[in-house]
């Protein structure tokens, strides 16, 4: 007898997902173990889903080439940290001219240039988020071009006034930054939930959390989860839910509030979209 039970439907985004999936666990070992093993691999499976994600006709341009630009930017830091033993972060970006001075042997060569071309191929594609002139800034720092890493330093503190990074960076190269005020205005272009928590990464350290949503119903399904764990509590860092709606203030909600449950996101956040927000590189929920 034929089996008539209806087939499970794939989530049409899933390589998106899963790219995004990718490069949030190798953002965290970056930031945290600097020259982790397995981040070739990670960046390597990230690339796999975007090339899986291209052949797909209705999957959102701009989301790979700022996946594809993440995923460069992180193998270079990777070689960076890890081959060259310079610093490279998120912090307070690199060294200038990191590629002529310190790596004698040009191992970061083909990793700089990959990362400019792809960060500079996904500049455009959001012209209101940090991260891709963030990203920019510190490949073009590395790579010696410093009026070009300000410029793109420039552009990213416009964006976002109060990163932190692209402020300390500046600094670094002796550049002013631009003009600006921090706003409390949420993202210009996409509707979404950042949900800001803590959690023990060891019997001694505890790492901030910042994820996005798409919509407040898998906020409140992740929260059941979350709210679960007792190992998840800790002094003074209470989780808070963010909601970010273009043309609107930036809504703040404590955990104990139920009014936010219903609050439609829209436009919503592109799957797997990675955004910079709070001087962090902030991944989808997965």
């Amino acid at each position: 007898m034929a089996d008539l039970r209806p087939m499970p439907v794939q989530d049409p985004h899933i390589h998106l997902r899963q790219a995004g999936r990718s490069l949030a666990e190798c953002e965290f070992l970056l930031r945290r173990f600097s020259g982790e093993r397995a981040v070739p691999d990670l960046i390597a499976q990230a690339r796999h889903h975007c090339d899986q994600a291209e052949q797909l006709p209705h999957e959102d341009a701009g989301t790979l080439a700022i996946l594809r630009a993440v995923a460069s930017t992180f193998a270079l830091r990777h070689v960076a940290l890890s081959d060259v033993r310079c610093d490279f972060d998120d912090d307070d970006g690199t060294l200038l001219n990191g590629l002529g001075k310190y790596d004698a042997k040009g191992v970061s060569r083909p990793f700089t240039e990959e990362a400019v071309r792809s960060a500079e191929a996904a500049l455009a594609t959001d012209p209101y988020d940090a991260l891709m002139p963030l990203y920019l800034g510190h490949a073009l720092t590395w790579a010696g071009d410093q009026d070009g890493a300000i410029a793109a330093y420039q552009e990213a503190l416009r964006r976002a006034p109060d990163d932190r990074c692209a402020r300390s960076a500046l600094s670094s190269l002796r550049a002013s930054p631009p003009r600006g005020s921090r706003s409390r205005m949420s993202h210009p272009r996409h509707a979404f939930a950042l949900l800001r928590s803590a959690y023990w990464i060891n019997n001694n350290e505890w790492e901030d959390a910042f994820v996005l949503f798409a919509s407040t119903a898998d906020v409140r399904t992740h929260l059941a989860g979350y709210l679960a764990d007792e190992d998840l509590e800790d002094e003074g860092a209470e989780p808070a839910l963010h909601i970010h709606r273009p043309g609107r203030p930036v809504a703040t909600y404590d955990l104990e509030d139920t009014d936010w449950t219903g609050i439609p996101l829209k436009p919503p956040l592109p799957p797997g979209r990675p955004l910079r927000l709070h001087s962090r590189v902030c991944f989808p929920h997965h």
